[in-house]
């Protein structure tokens, strides 16, 4: 128990405990010193004893008698000697590092001292008893009954005091606890009534009775009035029932507010009045009565909401189980940490791939070829010395270079300081085209392996991003938002919702509401009432049912933005397979993808080709994959077919909650974004996937509005009028509100330019977007 050390400013914090001590001195009719007691456990609380010390004496002014004020001083002063001697002995097996026990043998040596000074110091009327018990007649008798169960209330209060001042609001009280804290209230609360009247005590009980309902907002208030009902009905100044009918009035009217509070209980206490007979202003008891319900109610209206709130958050922290957020928050940041070092580990993987590409492959294997072909041809003729004096394999070495980047040599690749050198042309020439044909397929090779390195970095690349972004999001912690928690709760219970259970995970912009109701449920009630408090639209994310009965629900923030679709098609006529395939797919709760792919040529293979990019664009934005290198990897992988395998893309990724969409042409014929009073032309300048290594599309950001369309169409239908204006003028005059009938009139339009024949595969895709409901 460490002691406090006092300060000047802190004296307000000693007022309630001088109060205490000045009601216990008032339990009885002898100046009874139950406050000695009260003081013992204030000084083995923490507090400071010399503080303590000095209220506890002035308590004893009062009785302005000087037995009574002798016995208190030497009670005081023997209680702080106690006191000092344990603080030091605290102190010293702190400073050896010991970890025994301080005896508490001097503070309680202290109490029976100063119990032994009032046993014979000050005079003592016998209390009359209500049963016959010969030896508790003398006022000694009874004056050592006194002096015991004071000796034995120190201890109680002890735990009762030490439960106040460093648990309460901290973690739940054990039941004894609470008992032996109820006890110091009732006794305290005696010593309040006698020494200030009963009215005073009723003012007090009912500001109490305020506060309390008001922070807890349950039924404990009810439990708390009995309480507060012990001492005036054990002084039989009033009945129990009183405080019990007031108790039920302030808690089921505790969410209505302060001036809610304070109506209920002006009513109740008004209706007691009358009942009494103290309303009429000729009654002694008009004033009394009245100011002992004004004034509470007048503290309560003026006490600091900021103040409150503090205590209602304490609470509200208090009540809270947090073992399993702590549980939850621990094995998210462990796997947080587990997916940073995987995504560590593929950001090296990527690293060696890409250091393992070699730029000298070339010009070692020119160099080879080179000394292949010096040692095996020149160096067996006659004119070899001749030859190398006068630069001859400078000269084979240019020859070699054109040979590299034509295929093959000829005499007319020859240099005439080569061929005025070489006296045997054809078998150089022979001997060099040899060693071309190996060296072709070399770097063939080569090319092939750097190709598969560098698609195994990007995509050792992209799982690295994944995982660092998922670590990211792992490794934070949830927040909770308990004030909101709380205001649902309320706004639940007025709707009829019955919820055991409520917590928001996340921020303002993105969080999640889970809530277990119980009974029927309707989730549409649910959804509404969350509304008005989150001040946000929510939508249904998941239903788990528990039991027959019992449901959670987990629901998140609606977007702003839904979607509506729709495609038309038309196989090229003659043709089994349609070389084109579009996709709408939801990557998440709040993006979603559409793209139309259009394989090279018409058929089976066609429809492969275009199906393939399409799944691949489908599984990578899936996995979350950066943009960037979901399409160059796309690219490597149809390059590397044995047969030319081209596709044209159109790509648009919207984002539902504000309309943002990122469109992205690769080859593609004119795509449009249609609004109210404007066309949108979007083109391609780039080749279409599969043909060159590198990639540069055409990417471009659209802010979307409401009734905004995005429509995309392949070069069937492109090809069939005559020209982009053409196709913008029939868009002009078409209704987008639905975006089915807008994809059918394009395509039976493209069908009559072309006879009602399909020339190509025709393909429309139309997305139109609107505010969700």
């Amino acid at each position: 128990m460490k002691q406090k050390t006092f300060q000047p400013l802190s004296l307000l914090l000693y007022l309630p405990a001088w109060l205490a001590l000045l009601c216990l001195s008032q339990v009885g009719d002898n100046a009874e010193p139950f406050g000695l007691a009260f003081l013992t456990a204030l000084c083995l609380s923490g507090l400071n004893p010399y503080v303590c010390g000095v209220g506890y004496f002035l308590s004893s002014l009062i009785f302005w008698e000087w037995k009574i004020i002798l016995c208190y001083l030497v009670q005081a002063l023997l209680s702080v000697a106690a006191f000092t001697m344990f603080k030091k002995a605290r102190l010293a097996f702190t400073l050896t590092g010991k970890e025994k026990t301080v005896s508490l043998f001097p503070p309680f040596l202290a109490l029976a001292l100063g119990l032994a000074v009032f046993l014979f110091l000050p005079d003592f009327q016998a209390y009359p008893l209500p049963f016959s018990i010969p030896f508790l007649k003398g006022a000694w008798t009874q004056k050592a009954v006194v002096c015991a169960v004071i000796f034995l209330s120190s201890v109680l209060f002890s735990l009762a005091v030490y439960a106040l001042t460093h648990k309460l609001l901290k973690c739940r009280l054990r039941v004894e606890e609470l008992l032996f804290s109820a006890l110091l209230y009732v006794l305290t609360g005696i010593g309040f009534c006698r020494f200030f009247g009963f009215f005073a005590y009723l003012g007090a009980a009912v500001f109490l009775l305020l506060a309390f309902c008001h922070l807890t907002k349950d039924g404990s208030g009810v439990l708390f009035s009995f309480v507060l009902s012990l001492p005036c009905t054990l002084l039989g100044n009033t009945a129990m029932a009183r405080f019990f009918i007031l108790a039920i009035a302030l808690v089921l009217f505790c969410r209505t507010g302060k001036i809610g509070l304070c109506l209920a209980a002006l009513s109740v206490l008004t209706l007691f009045a009358y009942v009494d007979g103290a309303l009429t202003p000729s009654s002694a008891l008009f004033i009394p009565t009245l100011l002992s319900a004004l004034i509470p109610a007048f503290l309560f209206l003026i006490t600091p909401s900021a103040l409150q709130q503090k205590l209602e958050n304490e609470l509200i922290f208090y009540r809270e189980k947090h073992l399993a957020r702590i549980s939850v928050n621990l094995s998210r940041a462990a796997a947080g940490g587990q997916l940073f070092e995987l995504s560590a580990l593929f950001k090296e993987i990527q690293t060696t791939f890409s250091s393992l590409s070699c730029d000298d492959a070339e010009k070692n294997a020119r160099a080879f070829i080179v000394n292949t072909v010096w040692q095996e041809c020149c160096q067996a003729c006659p004119s070899y010395k001749n030859c190398q004096m006068r630069g001859g394999k400078s000269e084979l070495q240019r020859l070699v270079e054109v040979g590299c980047m034509k295929g093959r040599t000829s005499l007319i690749d020859m240099t005439d300081n080569l061929a005025s050198l070489c006296d045997r042309q054809s078998d150089l020439l022979y001997s060099v085209n040899r060693h071309l044909t190996d060296f072709k397929r070399f770097m063939l090779e080569s090319e092939n392996a750097a190709s598969g390195r560098e698609l195994l970095a990007a995509q050792a690349q992209g799982v690295s991003e994944i995982l660092k972004n998922l670590a990211l999001e792992q490794s934070q912690p949830l927040t909770r938002q308990t004030q909101l928690e709380k205001e649902l709760s309320v706004a639940f219970l007025k709707a009829g919702v019955v919820c055991t259970e409520i917590m928001i995970c996340g921020d303002e912009e993105d969080f999640t509401l889970s809530l277990i109701t119980y009974g029927n449920t309707d989730i549409q009630r649910i959804s509404a009432v969350a509304k008005d408090v989150l001040k946000t639209p929510l939508m249904t994310s998941k239903r788990i049912s528990l039991s027959r009965d019992k449901c959670c629900f987990i629901l998140r923030k609606r977007p702003y933005f839904d979607a509506a679709f729709g495609v038309a098609g038309r196989t090229k006529e003659g043709e089994k397979a349609c070389g084109d395939a579009y996709s709408v797919l939801k990557i998440d709760e709040r993006r979603f993808i559409v793209a139309l792919a259009d394989g090279m040529g018409s058929g089976e293979y066609a429809q492969t080709i275009a199906s393939c990019t399409l799944s691949l664009l489908e599984s990578f934005y899936r996995a979350k994959m950066p943009p960037e290198l979901i399409l160059s990897t796309i690219n490597k992988l149809l390059s590397f077919g044995k047969e030319e395998s081209f596709t044209c893309v159109d790509i648009g990724v919207v984002d539902l909650d504000n309309g943002k969409a990122d469109v992205v042409k690769i080859g593609s014929p004119t795509s449009f974004i249609l609004s109210e009073k404007s066309i949108q032309v979007l083109e391609s300048s780039s080749l279409p996937l599969g043909i060159l290594d590198s990639l540069r599309p055409d990417c471009v950001s659209y802010p979307l509005k409401e009734n905004d369309v995005i429509l995309f169409v392949s070069d069937g239908i492109s090809s069939a009028f005559g020209s982009t204006t053409d196709l913008c003028n029939l868009l002009k005059s078409a209704a987008t509100s639905n975006p089915q009938l807008l994809a059918d009139s394009v395509l039976d339009y493209a069908l009559q330019k072309y006879g009602d024949v399909a020339k190509d595969d025709m393909t429309v895709v139309a997305v139109r977007l609107y505010k969700a409901a």
